[in-house]
């Protein structure tokens, strides 16, 4: 072998595990915040990756993950620009010292938009190659990254457990109303004037699919100016109808949004920094557990089962109970109080096994199968 083929012979071997060793996730350790070059990894993005505190890839558990996509502001090339992406969002907060409970997972996209099936390919690629917990899978961005948000929901929101779009620039279709299967918390200011209210306030018309619009019931100052104080809006899943409270509120029911009195553009600071908020998201999980153990019982029966869809309650006793109905992949597709002799018209979510639970505040009280014909 000649001193030429020799030197390639050796670059090649050289080379081999450079890319083997260093395109390995997780690249940081529990507690870190790493950055990730486009060039070092799999993805299709660069990325910053944050591991909690307590994270051990060796233990065998599970863990929550957030991804984050940023604002336009911070697109960038995924290598030596990746650093934009620390500007805004839970980047940010991590760099001055945020733990978080869950890896945080955000990418940078050059063009500053990420599409659906952009979504879909990390999505693969972040549960391949993480202990993530399939079952909390959150997604939330900024403006641009508000936009991506939708996107997220838009190629399969049955990946995601909950998503908080933020001033979001984007657009689901019209209707929309699957996504009311998903925990949604949008969020926008009234005077923003980059990104105006109206692509938020037509997204939660094309969810709720009313025919009325969620400002309807929005207070108004004089001439449809900002109200005195931030409103959130809430959709009722089973009533169909929006209601608007004072204040930042946790949502109730799957679909809500809070309309900031003022603010401009920047929507987003304060809704990360708001511990509400994120208390509100790692309490959502697309898998609620039903187990049939060491539950007390409970004389209130629901009939006729199976049903093509209406329900009748029977109670022999005034204890406040509370009916929860589940979908096979632990989706809560119902939960309200009931009382004697009470109609539940379930919306149609076709033939099939469901789950259900009766609880009151303290215990669960009985758990059984509804069939849906």
């Amino acid at each position: 072998m000649n001193y030429s083929n020799l030197r390639i012979l050796f670059l090649f071997f050289i080379w081999i595990p450079v890319q083997n060793i260093f395109a390995q996730p997780p690249y940081g350790n529990a507690g870190e915040h790493t950055a990730v070059s486009i060039e070092t990894t799999d993805a299709n993005f660069g990325y910053y990756e944050y591991l909690p505190t307590d994270f051990d890839p060796n233990s065998g558990e599970t863990y929550p993950l957030i991804l984050f996509y940023h604002g336009l502001g911070e697109k960038g090339n995924g290598s030596s620009e990746l650093s934009k992406v620390l500007r805004h969002g839970p980047p940010k907060m991590i760099e001055n010292g945020t733990n978080f409970e869950a890896i945080v997972i955000s990418p940078q996209s050059g063009s500053g938009w990420f599409s659906p099936n952009n979504f879909l390919s990390l999505y693969d690629y972040l549960t391949t190659n993480y202990p993530v917990d399939t079952n909390r899978f959150y997604v939330t961005g900024l403006s641009a990254g508000g936009g991506s948000t939708w996107n997220a929901l838009k190629a399969d929101h049955t990946k995601v457990a909950a998503a908080i779009p933020i001033c979001g620039a984007g657009s689901v279709a019209n209707p929309s109303e699957f996504l009311q299967q998903t925990p949604i918390w949008a969020h926008h200011n009234f005077n923003d004037g980059t990104v105006g209210r109206g692509q938020t306030i037509n997204n939660m018309n094309r969810i709720a699919n009313t025919g009325n619009s969620v400002m309807d019931v929005y207070p108004y100052g004089t001439g449809n100016t900002v109200a005195d104080d931030d409103y959130t809006m809430q959709f009722d899943t089973q009533s169909q109808e929006w209601t608007s409270e004072i204040g930042v509120l946790n949502p109730t029911d799957k679909l809500s949004f809070t309309l900031y009195r003022n603010g401009g553009h920047d929507a987003w600071t304060k809704t990360y920094n708001n511990t509400d908020v994120w208390d509100w998201l790692f309490s959502q999980s697309l898998n609620t557990v039903l187990s049939v153990d060491d539950f007390e019982t409970s004389s209130t029966t629901v009939y006729p089962n199976p049903t093509s869809g209406n329900l009748r309650v029977k109670k022999q006793n005034n204890t406040e109970e509370v009916l929860e109905i589940y979908d096979l992949t632990g989706r809560k597709i119902y939960s309200n109080k009931i009382s004697n002799n009470q109609l539940i018209t379930i919306k149609p979510q076709g033939a099939g096994l469901y789950m259900a639970r009766i609880l009151t505040s303290k215990n669960i009280k009985k758990t059984f199968k509804i069939v849906i014909k």
